[in-house]
């Protein structure tokens, strides 16, 4: 299912959090947006906010098969389905480490993080930031220009 479309805070924070991963995954990761499709299954995908990929992309390529990092930057109109829904679809990804859902509303980002045993854990960061890959991911990265900036 694609949704399109999005508030000025929404792009806004996408754009944030897209500029703060090509930071903490250099090459030979691929930092992609919402216009690269994450393939879970041989007919499932979804399109995500942004993501890391393992390695670089072909420059035709239309799928992700296999994210390191997504990120879902949450709107009122699909926020139960990003939540629920494409959080589950996304843990099934054996090369995915974190699955990241920033809010619109609060000063809030979730981040799913797989164990070495595979096991999820979620972290909750309402201040400071948390770590990602080859450092920490700030909420006032996150959020700057937004209307949640401080």
């Amino acid at each position: 299912m694609a949704f399109a479309g999005g508030s000025a805070d929404h792009d806004r924070i996408g754009f944030n959090v897209r500029n703060a991963l090509e930071r903490l995954f250099p090459a030979p990761c691929r930092t992609f947006g919402a216009d690269l499709k994450v393939r879970f299954s041989e007919t499932g995908f979804f399109y995500c906010d942004a993501g890391v990929a393992r390695t670089d992309l072909a420059p035709d390529a239309l799928f992700v098969e296999t994210p390191l990092v997504v990120v879902e930057v949450l709107s009122r109109s699909t926020r139960a389905y990003d939540v629920v829904e494409k959080r589950a679809a996304h843990r099934t990804l054996a090369p995915l480490q974190w699955y990241v859902i920033v809010h619109t509303d609060i000063r809030r980002i979730e981040v799913d993080s797989r164990s070495r045993t595979s096991a999820w854990a979620t972290e909750i960061v309402d201040d400071g930031e948390t770590y990602l890959g080859n450092g920490g991911l700030s909420l006032d990265a996150v959020y700057a220009r937004s209307s949640l900036e401080r």
